[in-house]
């Protein structure tokens, strides 16, 4: 599902003394299947981006399209078109079971048994869960990380074509974190469900991320792949962001040799940079 954003900007409590400029002029295209990340500093827009594009909020001004079709105050998104997951989603859990609770949308869309079940069990299945064993237990017998693929699967159970998600690895630990987003990355990729992922976590966004924008003070200040943004030290810290752990250990290579060596965005990468570092002192 292709999203587009045309000069959106939102100005909260608009004409009153508290009136509070959230986004200016902010233009941005998902295309169908893209996995995009959304990064900047705490308090620059990037959560009133999200709302937006998903609907939950309506801009001061400009436009929100789904697909074809304009969002406004008098059209909202299809019913299952998208996907919304809120950070710290464990606290929208509410039924007795896992099973319940992940049904909960399907249910309510008005589908028949079978296909309330098929639903839940690829969407407990595709978070890395097992309906046999998980779908009686209370979701609040669960720890946090648990809870959280919970409730990311009753998103996934609407069949969303589009999925926003909200800093989803916030307050998890690192195990949990790096398995969620290899989880997320796989479903992209099994599936061709268009998402758009809102962090400030470098690192994350680097093994999650194919595209990636900064916004800051309200704006889109930097557009592009994610492996040229990334690995631009000097962007980043512009903009209040720490580049990814390899990134910066390049640099501390670079410094120690006396020679530039390449910035690799991932382990793999940075490995393979060893290696040929070792080779060519060898």
């Amino acid at each position: 599902m292709r999203l587009e954003l045309e000069n959106v900007s939102m100005v909260y409590q608009s004409g009153t003394p508290f009136s509070a400029r959230a986004l200016e002029d902010v233009s941005l295209t998902v295309e169908p299947g893209e996995r995009l990340a959304v990064a900047g500093p705490v308090g620059s827009g990037k959560s009133t981006l999200l709302a937006i594009l998903a609907g939950v909020e309506t801009p001061t001004s400009g436009r929100v399209i789904h697909g074809t079709r304009e969002i406004s105050r008098r059209q909202t998104p299809p019913p299952g078109s998208i996907g919304l997951a809120f950070q710290s989603p464990e606290n929208c859990l509410f039924e007795k079971t896992v099973y319940s609770d992940v049904s909960f949308a399907p249910r309510r869309q008005g589908l028949d048994g079978l296909e309330v079940r098929r639903r839940v069990e690829n969407a407990l299945a595709a978070v890395g869960m097992d309906p046999a064993s998980m779908g009686q237990r209370s979701p609040f017998s669960l720890s946090i990380g648990e809870q959280r693929r919970v409730a990311l699967a009753g998103v996934l159970a609407m069949e969303p074509r589009a999925l926003l998600l909200d800093e989803p690895t916030a307050y998890l630990d690192p195990a949990a974190r790096r398995d969620l987003i290899r989880q997320l990355v796989e479903l992209n990729e099994q599936t061709g469900v268009t998402m758009v992922m809102v962090g400030h976590d470098m690192d994350e966004l680097a093994r999650f991320a194919g595209r990636l924008v900064i916004i800051d003070g309200g704006r889109k200040v930097a557009e592009g792949r994610a492996e040229i943004i990334l690995t631009d030290s000097a962007l980043l810290a512009r903009h209040s962001l720490d580049p990814p752990g390899t990134v910066e250990f390049c640099s501390l290579l670079s410094a120690a040799m006396g020679d530039q060596v390449a910035p690799a965005l991932s382990e793999e990468q940075t490995i393979e940079t060893l290696m040929q570092i070792m080779e060519g002192k060898c």
